[in-house]
């Protein structure tokens, strides 16, 4: 059975999404602190993760989503 490759689409890869998360951290005065806090976790683990180090699960794309105040879909949208 033959595996399907994905091609590069109208969703936006991790490294767009995670520097998407950036810029509008940043934008709102978010700070990497608080963020980990507001997702239960350490900040270092946010660090990495925001880094692109650890993935992040749904859930906290979720969180987050809801903490910047913005739709998920603000995240996986392809802006090319």
């Amino acid at each position: 059975m033959k595996r399907k490759v994905m091609k590069k689409g109208k969703i936006a890869d991790i490294k767009e999404m995670l520097d998407r998360l950036k810029a509008l951290r940043k934008e709102k005065n978010l700070g990497q602190e608080y963020i980990a806090e507001q997702l239960g976790i350490d900040s270092t683990t946010y660090i990495e993760k925001e880094n692109g180090l650890i993935p992040m699960t749904i859930k906290e794309w979720l969180q987050i989503s809801n903490i910047a105040e913005v739709k998920l879909l603000y995240f996986l949208k392809d802006n090319s």
